[in-house]
């Protein structure tokens, strides 16, 4: 979903949870009304919609209420934001939404006289944490990228690569014992080399 085309976001709190039918009603309405980006249910029931820019939604909220059988004095309708920043949400408002992904698990390097790690670029890095071998030169090949994506910097280092045009492979002399931190080239998309 881009984050661009978003603005409001609202917060829907039944507060009968007891009718999982009437929720999942209300859910799949909710995902109906034009304007709706994405609609998304936490643990606890809350009921997280996202608007389109310069869409005002509640009265059309409030009929998808009262359409799935709850009383309109009993749920709470809140518009929290109108913002392109998603800082609002909880994390599990934001991965249920998905706005953010789930924190991946990190990923060795094999020990040879070259450390060798391929990084696949998307919508970020995969795997956006490598452990690697300290005192052992490291090689980290990375997939195309476009956009944000399309260059990665380790400035620790002053390499700055392209990866618009079929990927690049970073080369990094052996290291300390350390954690060193790369980017996109426009520092909103991070990861992490760790020497070991």
């Amino acid at each position: 979903m881009a984050l661009d085309t978003v603005t409001e976001v609202y917060r829907i709190r039944p507060s009968n949870l007891s009718c999982r039918s009437a929720r999942e009603l209300l859910t799949i309405t909710l995902r109906e009304i034009p304007g709706t980006e994405a609609v998304s249910v936490t643990d606890d029931g809350t009921i997280v919609v996202l608007g389109r820019l310069g869409t005002d939604l509640r009265d059309a909220l409030v009929r998808a209420v009262v359409a799935a059988g709850f009383d309109p004095g009993t749920v709470r309708i809140a518009q929290v934001e109108h913002a392109l920043d998603p800082s609002s949400l909880t994390f599990e408002e934001a991965r249920g939404l998905g706005l953010v992904s789930e924190p991946k698990e990190p990923v060795r390097a094999e020990v040879q006289q070259v450390q060798r790690v391929r990084v696949h670029v998307t919508d970020g890095y995969d795997p956006d944490t490598i452990l690697v071998s300290a005192g052992i030169p490291v090689e980290i090949e990375f997939s195309e990228g476009h956009g944000c994506l399309g260059r990665v910097l380790f400035e620790q280092f002053g390499i700055d690569e392209d990866l618009e045009s079929g990927g690049a492979t970073v080369r990094i002399p052996a290291l300390e014992p350390g954690t060193y931190p790369f980017s996109c080239g426009m520092h909103m998309v991070h990861g992490t080399l760790i020497a070991e």
